[in-house]
């Protein structure tokens, strides 16, 4: 393992070996004349003495840049929209490493502009990758689970919702830095497309994040309206079986800024799926089921940004959500032992109500930088499970199950710039969860039941994380203590827990930058699965052939994580390499049993030791003007040591990913691309390759304000997905054809009602969320 960690070190800095030109370096911030507000995303660009431009970059988000070149240059520019173009002579420069730039904002009253990315965008920090969602043609129009598909960092399987990074599914997903009480999949279908600003992909974790989340943390960050004046954006789209029509906008004066946003989305679903199962006695069962969706959501967002004075910003935001969705099941049992064919009926919803309330105070300091940030989250949600079951339309029983879930999360960040190479942060968070978990059970011609789930959750964390610059080097350095406890209590068997864990967290990440262009980064983390509400809940929709057992002895299963990285990043191709080992131990997996009369029983089970290996790379080459390609991969492998309850103790998966982008005009862009998912081998079960076509393009009207979008994934439906089980007691073969193949329509239109012409509070928008390192 030492060698093979050693050869890939060796083998990346090999790449990066830099010619004997010499390098000059310009470093500095870019800033309002008139306010003194730093200007991100400002373009500077180095010209030679005939005027040519060789070479460029943007400043960050604190407005600062750092440029170097080996080209010859005499001169610099440094230019942004609605400020005058400030033109520099590099002999004037009395410190290259120290360069102070002051924008003049241009005195006439401008047109709005409208600046959009015409795909997605990937930034790579020293512990996460962030995807910038921007106005990428596949993703629009979609909700949070469909726009996770087009991203291949993320595994996602549309059929079953679920997601998983690197081959897991063991994933933390929070938003805006906050958690839920929802499944990822519930959660993922009430978010649209639109309302996501960026998705940071956390594979590493810093000790600032909380450590449950074995194989990383996926988070997603809303967009917040804080434009200047009254501005209006009306998003409808229309497509297969679907709709959605939504408005969101804000009104910004120069103390507050008003954000709103309301939506309703409709969809229908269907898929069959076909089930053949032999089971170790010699019995058989057949199961054909037709699953119809039906679903609606609406959702409404308010939120309030005071803006008290130049060092003291307060926030508050209320969310609230109704996701409504039915599911009829009318399953035909058939090759059945001892039995003649038959018809099995469920009619069952889920009714989600959920009210996120945040409350959120900043305080800066002189020195940037230098802040301390309260955050306040309270989390409500109430969720209702009916379900009626028929067999050959005679009723069998009635089972009603309700969850109620509150979650108070409390969180305390500061940092501090000891200097210009040296920041110190520190914080402390506490998360409390109640849940009420109750069933209703009404069997035929029986005496009905009703059985009482109560789960408590607390966790305390705290954390300091030292980040420091050498030269070329790049550190981050930080150590978390957590302190969870939960308990339980089952009325049905009067079984109850009480559980208690307390965990250092080490983190470390180390970034070397060869050039501006040119960076590899060592990362390692340690992460932690404890028993939860999800794993010892008894209570779960089953039926006479299928049930949920909670297992309330599991052990916490804990992961220690190093990761390696490069990218390279020039002006027709930018190209990135990540390499990762995991070590698992007492790893939690979801195991089948079978019962008499052949039912089957799914519960977690503690397993052994997991050790995964995995590569990541990605490539992106600008071909024309009008062509980019992109052209992602990644190849995952574990192997379970000392363990007799898996069936195969070698899992592996893999994806190829190949995007083209065509401008046809300027207004006219178009994409076409190609996903390849070979075979996948799990614990229990392989799913046989698949692969698919999708197809979009966009088409830009009235000054860019109208947008029209045509969409279609998998344009040759073929995404069928083929299963097979084997287990000591049953094998299984499972052909799903859901509704892979989908098509849509989207229009949307942005429109400014009244402009500001206030500058004094033109601020950059801020993400309220904790646990996020670029505060």
């Amino acid at each position: 393992m030492i060698r093979t960690i050693s050869f890939m070190l060796f083998f990346f800095i090999g790449l990066s070996i830099m010619s004997g030109q010499e390098i000059t370096m310009l470093k500095g911030t870019v800033r309002d004349q008139t306010t003194q507000e730093v200007i991100p995303y400002a373009t500077v660009a180095v010209y030679n003495n005939k005027g040519e431009l060789v070479d460029g970059i943007s400043t960050n988000d604190e407005g600062q840049f750092l440029l170097e070149t080996d080209k010859t240059f005499t001169y610099f520019e440094v230019s942004f929209i609605g400020y005058k173009t400030a033109s520099v002579q590099f002999s004037e420069v009395g410190d290259p490493a120290n360069i102070s730039i002051s924008l003049k904002s241009v005195a006439s009253t401008l047109d709005e502009i409208v600046i959009e990315a015409d795909r997605t965008t990937t930034q790579l920090k020293i512990d996460r990758k962030i995807i910038d969602i921007g106005a990428d043609i596949q993703q629009s129009g979609t909700t949070a689970l469909e726009a996770f598909d087009q991203i291949i960092d993320i595994q996602t399987d549309l059929g079953t919702g679920n997601i998983s990074l690197r081959g897991s599914d063991n994933v933390k997903l929070l938003i805006n830095g906050k958690p839920s009480s929802l499944d990822a999949i519930e959660l993922l279908e009430q978010i649209p497309s639109s309302s996501i600003k960026t998705v940071e992909i956390i594979t590493s974790p810093s000790a600032k994040y909380q450590a449950d989340g074995l194989s990383g943390v996926i988070n997603v960050i809303l967009k917040r309206s804080v434009n200047k004046g009254f501005n209006l954006n009306l998003n409808s789209a229309v497509g297969t079986k679907r709709y959605s029509y939504g408005i969101d906008g804000n009104y910004n004066l120069s103390f507050m800024n008003l954000r709103f946003n309301a939506s309703q989305s409709g969809r229908e679903m269907d898929s069959k799926e076909t089930i053949n199962r032999s089971f170790i006695n010699g019995d058989t069962q057949g199961i054909f089921t037709p699953h119809d969706f039906n679903g609606k959501i609406k959702r409404g967002i308010i939120g309030l940004d005071f803006f008290v004075d130049e060092h003291n910003e307060f926030s508050l935001g209320l969310d609230y959500t109704d996701d409504y969705h039915s599911f009829y099941n009318n399953s035909q049992y058939f090759d059945v032992t001892d039995r003649d064919d038959f018809i099995y009926t469920r009619n069952s919803a889920h009714s989600h109500f959920t009210s996120v309330f945040n409350a959120n105070y900043r305080r800066g300091f002189n020195k940037e930088g230098h802040f301390l940030e309260i955050d306040y989250n309270l989390n409500n949600n109430k969720n209702d499970y009916p379900s009626t079951d028929f067999e050959e339309n005679v009723f069998l029983f009635d089972q009603i199950i309700e969850e109620d879930n509150t979650i108070h999360a409390i969180s305390l960040d500061y940092a501090l710039p000891v200097s210009e190479k040296i920041i110190i942060e520190t914080g402390a968070s506490w998360n409390k969860s109640d849940t009420k978990n109750q069933q209703f059970f009404r069997p035929n011609n029986t005496v009905p039941t009703l059985d009482t789930f109560n789960y408590e959750e607390e966790l305390l964390g705290i954390y300091a994380l030292t980040k420091f610059k050498i030269q070329k080097l790049d550190w981050q350095a930080g150590l978390r203590y957590e302190y969870f406890s939960s308990k339980s209590r089952n009325t049905l068997n009067l079984s109850t827990t009480n559980l208690h864990f307390s965990n250092l967290f080490p983190s470390i990440h180390i970034t070397y930058a060869f050039s501006e262009d040119n960076t590899l980064g060592l990362g390692y983390s340690k992460r932690i699965s404890r028993p939860n509400l999800h794993h010892i809940n008894p209570f779960q929709l089953g039926n006479p052939f299928f049930r949920f057992d909670g297992n309330p002895e599991l052990k916490p299963e804990s992961s220690d994580n190093i990761e390696l990285n490069y990218q390279n990043n020039k002006r027709k191709l930018n190209w990135s390499v990540a390499t990762f080992y995991r070590y698992r131990k007492d790893v939690i997996l979801w195991v089948n049993a079978i019962e008499d009369n052949n039912v089957q029983v799914i519960s977690f089970q503690n397993i052994g030791i997991n050790h995964s290996f995995g590569i990541e790379t990605t490539a992106k080459y600008k071909f024309t003007s009008f062509w980019n390609a992109m052209l992602t991969g990644n190849y995952y492998y574990t192997k379970t040591d000392q363990n007799n309850l898996v069936t195969w103790d070698e899992l592996y998966s893999s994806n190829l990913q190949v995007k083209n982008t065509f401008k046809i005009t300027k207004k006219v862009s178009t994409d076409i691309t190609y996903r390849h998912t070979p075979k996948r081998q799990n614990a229990f079960n392989y799913i046989e390759p698949r692969h698919r076509v999708d197809w979009a393009v966009r088409a830009k009207f009235l000054n860019n304000k109208l947008t029209a979008n045509l969409r279609v994934i998998d344009v040759l439906d073929n995404n069928l997905m083929k299963r097979n089980t084997r287990t000591p007691e049953f094998n299984q073969r499972t052909v799903w054809k859901f509704q892979s193949q989908t098509l849509g329509f989207l229009f949307s239109l942005k429109y400014t009602l009244f402009k500001s012409e206030d500058r004094a509070r033109n601020r950059k928008e801020r993400e309220y969320r904790h646990n996020h390192s670029s505060n």
